[in-house]
């Protein structure tokens, strides 16, 4: 029919669209789009609308897809879905679709539900990540000029809109930020873009549980570094070349021997100095701004501006054979290192001259090495500042979204090894998204239920496994001649073609000397020129380059060299020996590997940029271009996917109303039919096509993506991976013939020797002797199911993959994973051993074999062997080194002998292995005194108490116990077969989790009393008892031995006070027995005053002057049986008169010695021996007070239990919440506010409130738990101090946080039964946010003084007010806590005070909005009128000298009335007056003229006042804030500038003509933030926004 669309063949390979047209005639015949005529084949209807999702295409082809994306490139609409691939066509024009109405459109919406965008994306990579808590990553990719760096900037705009709406810091500003700096430095101007990225970069960026950006870290691969050197013609070079010359000062250009562009040759090689559309002046600017953001420094930025310069002085240098040097910005080169070249012989280094072409190359070497260096520098610093929140955390904790932007399929005429290595990776990703794609629609029609059988599909893997799959593959074999010396690109293409001329996918050289071979890669074939592979593929530094670096003065130089320096400095000859330098294949692989492996385990999505024309037209759609494109992004696949399934796939409602003439009836409602009638058409259908349609819940999606709930699956070991990841600990250089030999190597030989190790691997071993080898083991020496294979070999060990790597593992690490799977596997303990052991037979470097012997002692000390490998190993130790015979003997005896260790080996021990030397171990007594001991790694608690007991003489040594302390943490390793070494190891992981050295660990040994035995007899061992004493004393005074009663905490006192001075009578003596065994909090509750007097009393000290000697006391001992005399009654005194049964005598007991048994007869001897409490009479009075504290002081921790809910004597070991069992840092201060135990360290209530409510303020989860704490010590506490502080903490607390929803009941029941008027407190907080920040000290005052109605001062603003705004939206001692600064680190603080500033709270008008001066008098006197005289005088207003003289007589008026005797001041008070640069426009006898006009007029001073308002409200600057700031970022703009903010926007100004320059209303200021003394905002729009980048001293903390 006229006018029906169908499609017609092409020249270009695939259909293109036509309409069918009628002449007057009637004839028809088709018009296709380029207006020619043409064959005829029916279009379906969607192609000729167009679609946004083109997966609803009925032309599910590339004639279909084309014309699509066409129809759409017309309309304007650069966006297009295929199912979720985003489809981004470059528009070569600025389109207004990327604003914050845009952000906020996308934002919370599924993909679909809105027109294409990428936004859409973002938004989607977001979302599934906060909802699902997995990873996300988008993989962009295109041609160059395709838009791929745009888009990246584009998805992380928005995602940095959208977190930053969250965040309250500002590292969103920072990653952004990154973006000009990397481009600067690693995109270029070329044919076919403007803005090339010649470099590959992945961003990744973290976000933490609540979805707000916590930093980032970006990856750079594969920069093109010849470009530095090359371009071609009309391309430049990196961008920063020219943005230094066109932007640096004249000062700095002339300090870098710099002139312009054109006089360089580096810069003019592509005849392209301007680059269209770019101001490389301005972009300075930016990039300047951009460095200070990254914290890069104004030294570094001059640091890198020297080299820089240094490359382009270097471009200029030529060589003609005549000797010439060159020195240039802190760098030498002098002609011999450019002009020569040496190498290694075997037996020295010869050098060689170079022509001029070959000199050139070495220049050029020399550049492209410093650029690449350079550019991997600034990488790492912008690393350091994005990623360093993240450095101390693992990365688990949080969740990511990966932005890779890579460079596309490259297919030019002429193709080098850059090409293919770019090839390779598109390869690679090609057959992750064919995957992808193949998964989703897999799932599809799992979602919808749909029959259908397993689909097998061929993707690119024949390709890969050509490229580097297979051995001998082709990446494989460039390295293999890489290495080779004599290797050449020719010997190379040759074994190419050899090798790989049978393959489908490659293509041979048509003749011996074509250099040219091809792939046929997914997206067609590609040749390459074999010339320069190998080259370029060793990217090595060389030997002279590096020599030149080390005597060059310029401080970035080695920097960026470091590696280089240190590894191949001056010992590069020996290295280049026996050490290959990685190829760059080699590197690629590995970031490669990294990449997809990081790929794998995210949701991906991706967006394929396209560009519709090479011209940059924004109207031109080239159908050739674009269909190349659309193959090389693999959208084909897609399509081809699609039709092995089910092609056409409508949603339910198109499905009706396309089909519902099947049906015999007239209504086709989609809510109503019955869905056996759907089944009808579906049956007709089917027979003929394959279809499938979506439920009616899917109707305005069609292609909609659900992640699958996955299981993970249990994997068993593979003995590959693990022989990976734990190659060899210690290094082995290759054998040097020149070293000693300190063993026999023919004794491990002994053919004849039962137990020889020679003997042993002819019995046990796999495929392998028992001697030395330099290379990497193939299989595990003895047989294993599933165990590793090689444990010790020789290479680098590495942390996670490729770019994760930052650092070498330090021996200790290495030892810890040997160690580590030896003690997880017991199988592999020989093999550990054996592998050692092989080491060692025939190794001739001496270094090599000392380690192997000391990784062997270390072992020993660890775990023994197996009895098959025992008797030979001990005969292999007996013929080792023979320094270390003995010392691995007897460490293997000991280990038996002990039992194996728990804990892996730790620095002190490793030490000790390497000088052969024991642990020297420092063992504290509870008396002060310490005792020397060694150590080793077998000895236990119980041999280290029993040496300690030889040292003292101790004889009784039951109940004493090893402990071990780390900082404040104590527990005890008892006396028996714990590995002491082992609780050293566990201080060391512990220091390693704090980021600290493990050597530094502060670990103490010491030893006590454990267990107290009933039967213990003091009087037996005076060693044992006075360790005892001193132990009881100490627990006493820190509250390890608790009583309730005050007199006994006397009597004790007393006690110790006889034993250490006698009864005479010393007030100063008695003070110090106070401080030595009374609690903290005794002696607070009381004074030291009064705790004197207590034990000074005579009735005191009376009662233990007395002597056992004395005849008045009756000498008795444990047992005996006391007959009191009938007329002991009195009560008064505490010692009562008693005969002794036993022995007949009389005399004075103690009546505290002795235990009442009521009976009127005299007691038999069974119910003596029955009785449970026998009479104690000890002849030694702290002997008594031991048994005292047996029975009085209070039970040792955990004899009793506990009552969780009821005060506790004793600091809590974990917190009382499960959920809070595994964050063991919560501190229990609580009990140290209210006194209930004490601190070794005074501290202030300040001090105290901030560490109780610190933590809480920050951490959601520990509110509760304070509040319980608090609770629980106000229960069942008798001690009135103590509930009064508990009270004052509790009110605290009611005022920062509220108890949640679980506690809330609980809380309020409990203050009602104790104290209703903290219930409205309790109340009251419910409805509040929670505070943000502990008690200020006004608050923690106020309750102390038990004032819960806190009045501060407020005052009015003056002309000399210093002030900050305090936030509107925060509490206003929140506010006062974070402005008050706190003394700097070092400074000394009086103890208990407290840390806060003095302050002033000021009252005063922020927002000027319609302030009308005579409207409201009282703020116009109080607060107008004090805000704006100031700003006046400042001269931030642009007055005329008119305005001056009016409103400096209003002033004068103001301040002096009528008071006309005031009038001859006026002189000396012209700065009160008139602005400050305008003091000197006249002398100030004729400013005294001026003002007597006003005065005389009888104005008031409210008049004048006001008057002076009035006039000021007219000037355009009235209500503002000034700054005084300095700016570097815009040229056109002064260097100090004044920052105005009112109600209109923010104005800068120039301060020296006060004109205005630019006033910038708020609705064009995006984003804006501030960091130390620097405040950035940016105007314009999310995508096309400038940064404006200043510094002041006005900062508010």
């Amino acid at each position: 029919m006229s006018g029906e669309w169908v499609w017609v063949d092409s020249d270009i390979g695939v259909p293109i669209g036509a309409r069918v047209k009628e002449t007057p005639s009637g004839q028809h015949f088709l018009v296709d789009d380029e207006g020619k005529e043409a064959s005829l084949r029916i279009m379906h209807p969607t192609s000729v609308e167009g679609v946004d999702d083109m997966i609803k295409l009925g032309d599910m082809t590339e004639a279909g897809l084309l014309r699509n994306l066409l129809l759409r490139h017309k309309q304007g609409l650069i966006y297009t879905y295929t199912g979720s691939v985003l489809v981004a066509v470059n528009p070569y024009k600025d389109y207004p679709i990327y604003s914050n109405d845009q952000v906020r459109l996308y934002q919370g919406r599924k993909l679909g539900e809105l027109p294409p965008h990428i936004f859409a994306i973002a938004e989607s990579c977001y979302f599934n990540m906060t909802r699902h808590l997995r990873n996300q990553c988008c993989i962009i990719s295109g041609e160059s000029g395709a838009g791929k760096t745009e888009s990246t900037k584009l998805i992380l705009q928005y995602l940095a809109a959208v977190s930053g709406e969250l965040s309250e810091q500002q590292i969103e500003k920072q990653i952004l930020e990154s973006n000009p700096i990397l481009e600067a430095f690693g995109n270029a101007k070329t044919i076919r873009n403007d803005n090339s990225s010649r470099f590959g970069k992945y961003l990744e960026i973290f976000f933490n549980k609540d979805g707000v950006i916590e930093g980032a870290r970006v990856e750079q691969y594969l920069l093109e570094k010849s470009r530095v050197c090359h371009q071609a013609l009309e391309e430049r070079n990196y961008h920063i070349f020219y943005c230094m010359l066109a932007g640096i000062t004249a000062e700095e250009k002339k300090n870098l021997s710099l002139g312009n562009a054109k006089e360089y040759k580096f810069l003019t090689k592509g005849d392209c100095i301007l680059c269209e559309g770019r101001d490389d002046a301005k972009d300075y600017d930016r990039i300047h701004s951009a460095l200070k953001i990254l914290t890069f420094s104004e030294k570094q930025h001059q640091k890198i501006l020297k080299l820089l310069a240094a490359i382009l002085h270097l471009g200029n240098v030529s060589f003609e054979g005549q000797f010439a040097s060159f020195k240039s910005i802190g760098m030498i080169c002098t002609t011999h290192s450019l002009t020569h070249r040496s190498f290694m012989t075997n037996k020295e280094r010869v050098t060689k001259p170079l022509s001029s072409e070959q000199a050139s190359d070495c220049r050029d070497a020399l550049v492209k090495a410093i650029y690449n260096k350079l550019f991997i520098w600034i990488a790492t610093k912008i690393n350091s500042v994005i990623y360093k929140k993240l450095t101390n955390n693992p990365k688990k904790s949080y969740l990511s979204i990966g932005l890779l932007d890579i460079f596309g399929f490259e297919n030019f005429e002429i193709n080098s090894f850059e090409q293919l290595c770019i090839n390779f990776a598109n390869e690679k990703l090609q057959q992750f998204f064919v995957s992808h794609i193949f998964k989703l629609e897999q799932e599809e029609y799992l979602k919808e239920d749909i029959v259908w059988n397993n689909i097998k599909f061929s993707d690119n893997q024949s390709i890969l496994d050509l490229l580097a799959g297979k051995p001998c593959n082709l990446l494989a074999l460039i390295d293999e001649e890489s290495h080779f010396p004599k290797g050449s690109d020719s010997t190379l293409l040759q074994k190419v073609n050899v090798q790989h001329k049978g393959s489908k996918v490659y293509i041979p050289s048509k003749s011996e000397h074509d250099t040219d071979f091809g792939i046929c890669h997914f997206a067609g074939a590609v040749h390459y020129n074999s010339n320069g592979f190998l080259e370029k593929n060793r990217d090595a530094v060389s030997y002279d380059i590096i020599k030149m670096v080390d005597i060059s003065t310029n401080e970035l130089l080695h920097q960026i060299f470091e590696n280089e320096l240190s590894n191949n400095g001056p010992k590069m000859a020996k290295a280049e020996k026996r050490k290959q330098v990685p190829t760059l294949s080699g590197q690629f692989r590995q970031s490669l590997d990294s990449l997809m492996k990081a790929l794998s385990a995210c949701q991906p999505f991706f967006i394929r940029c396209f560009k519709p024309n090479n011209d940059k037209q924004s109207e031109l759609f080239d159908r050739e271009l674009c269909m190349r494109q659309l193959r090389y992004s693999g959208m084909m696949d897609t399509v081809r996917i699609r039709k092995l399934g089910y092609p056409v796939q409508h949603t339910f409602k198109d499905f009706l109303n396309r089909y519902r003439v099947l049906l015999n009836t007239t209504i086709c409602n989609p809510k109503t039919v019955k869905s056996t009638l759907t089944l009808k058409i579906v049956a007709l259908i089917q027979s003929s096509y394959r279809v499938t349609f979506y439920s009616t819940s899917d109707i305005n999606s069609v292609f909609t993506v659900k992640k699958m709930s996955g299981q993970e699956e249990e994997t068993s070991f593979d003995p590959s991976e693990l022989q990976e990841a734990i190659p060899r600990a210690w290094a082995t250089p290759s054998p040097s013939l020149d070293e000693d030999e300190d063993e026999d190597e023919n004794e491990f030989d002994d053919e004849n020797d039962e137990f020889s190790f020679y003997k042993f691997s002819i019995l046990h071993f796999q495929d392998a002797d028992h001697k030395h080898i330099t290379q990497r083991l193939k299989k595990s020496l003895l047989t294993h199911d599933d165990e590793p294979d090689n444990l010790t070999e020789d290479e680098d060990i590495m942390i996670g993959e490729g770019p994760t790597l930052y650092r070498q593992l330090s021996q200790l690490e290495k030892l810890h994973i040997i160690v580590g799977y030896a003690m997880s596997r017991p199988g592999i303990r020989d093999e550990i051993y054996c592998q050692i052991c092989k080491q060692l037979v025939n190794n001739h470097n001496r270094r090599s074999r000392r380690l192997g012997w000391t990784l062997l002692s270390v072992c020993l000390g660890i775990f023994p062997p197996t009895n098959l490998f025992l008797k030979c190993l001990e005969n292999f130790i007996s013929k080792g080194l023979r320094d270390y015979k003995e010392y691995c003997s007897n460490r293997l005896y000991r280990v038996i002998a002990n039992g194996e260790r728990k804990e892996l080996p730790c620095w002190v021990e490793l030490q000790a292995a390497k000088s052969k030397a024991p642990i020297d171990a420092s063992v504290t007594l509870m008396d002060g005194r310490s005792v020397d001991l060694p150590l080793e790694s077998a000895s236990t608690s119980a041999e280290v108490c029993q040496a300690v007991a030889d040292q003292l003489g101790l004889k009784d040594t039951y109940g004493f116990s090893l402990y071990i302390s780390l900082y404040e943490k104590m527990w005890s390793l008892n006396s028996c077969e714990k590995h002491v070494l082992d609780a050293v190891s566990q201080c060391e992981q512990e220091m390693r989790r704090q980021n600290k050295e493990e050597k530094d660990a502060p670990w103490r040994l010491s030893i006590r009393k454990e267990m107290f035995a009933p039967w213990h007899d003091c009087s037996l061992d005076p060693v044992s008892t006075d360790l005892i004493y001193r132990q009881v004393i100490k627990g006493i005074k820190n509250g390890e031995y608790m009583t309730d009663k005050e007199d006994e905490c006397i009597q004790l006192a007393a006690m110790h006070y006889y034993i250490q001075f006698g009864s005479e009578y010393d007030r100063e003596n008695v003070q110090s027995v106070v401080e030595e065994c009374i609690p903290t909090h005794l002696i607070e509750n009381k004074s030291m005053t009064k705790w004197i007097q207590l034990i000074s009393s005579p009735k005191t000290l009376m009662s233990f002057s007395a002597c056992p000697d004395d005849p008045m006391f009756l000498v008795c001992k444990r047992g005996d049986l006391l007959l009191v005399d009938k007329d002991e009654s009195s009560h008064d005194r505490d010692w009562i008169r008693a005969r002794n049964e036993r022995t007949g005598d009389s005399g004075a007991v103690y009546k505290r010695m002795i235990e009442y048994l009521p009976t009127l007869t005299k007691p038999t001897d069974a119910m003596l021996v029955d009785f449970p409490l026998p009479f104690i009479l000890i002849f030694l009075y702290f002997h008594q007070m031991i048994r005292y504290i047996s029975r009085y002081a209070g039970r040792p921790k955990g004899t009793g239990k506990e009552k969780l809910w009821a005060s506790s004597r004793e600091p809590l070991k974990q917190p009382l919440l499960k959920s809070l069992v595994r964050k063991s840092d919560l501190n229990h201060m609580a009990c140290s506010y209210m006194g209930d135990y004490p601190i070794k360290q005074m501290r202030s209530p300040m001090e105290l409130t901030d560490l109780i409510f610190g933590p809480a303020t920050q951490h959601k989860e520990l509110q509760d738990e304070i509040y319980c704490q608090i609770m629980k010590q106000m229960t069942s506490n008798n001690n009135r101090l103590s509930m009064e502080r508990g009270w004052q903490l509790l009110w605290m607390c009611t005022g920062l946080f509220p108890p949640s929803d679980n506690l809330m009941g609980h809380a309020q029941r409990f203050v009602e039964s104790r104290r209703r008027d903290l219930l409205a407190a309790v109340l009251c907080v419910l409805s509040k946010e929670p505070r943000k920040l502990p008690p200020h000290l006004a608050e923690v005052e106020a309750i102390q003084q038990n004032v819960m109605n806190i009045f501060h001062k407020v005052h009015f603003p003056n002309e000399k007010s210093d002030m900050m705004s305090l936030e509107e939206n925060r509490y206003f001692f929140d506010c006062l806590r974070q402005i008050t600064s706190v003394p700097k680190k070092g400074k000394k603080v009086k103890e208990g005070s407290p840390a806060n500033i003095s302050t002033k709270v000021i009252f005063k008008r922020k927002l000027w909005f319609n302030v009308s001066p005579g409207k409201d008098i009282i703020a116009d006197l109080t607060f107008h009128f004090p805000q704006e005289v100031p700003k006046y005088l400042h001269g931030f207003h642009n007055c005329t000298k008119e305005n001056m003289i009016t409103l400096g007589g209003l002033l004068f008026r103001a301040q002096v009335d009528s008071d006309r005797s005031q009038f001859v001041m006026i002189p000396r008070m012209l700065k009160g007056l008139v602005p400050a640069d305008q003091l000197k426009i006249m002398v100030p006898e004729e400013w005294k003229k001026h003002p007597l006009s006003l005065c005389l007029l009888g104005m008031t001073v409210q008049e004048a006042k006001i008057t002076f308002l009035r006039t000021v409200s007219s000037w355009p600057a009235f209500g503002c804030d000034f700054y005084e700031v300095k700016q570097t970022c815009e040229r056109s703009y002064p260097n100090p500038l004044w920052i105005g903010i009112n109600k209109q926007g923010v104005s800068l100004i120039d301060p020296t003509s006060k004109e205005l320059l630019v006033m910038h209303q708020f609705n064009r200021i995006i984003e804006y933030y501030s960091k130390g003394n620097s405040f950035t905002m940016t105007i314009g729009t999310l995508v096309r926004g400038n940064s404006f980048v200043c510094e002041t001293s006005q900062v508010s903390v």
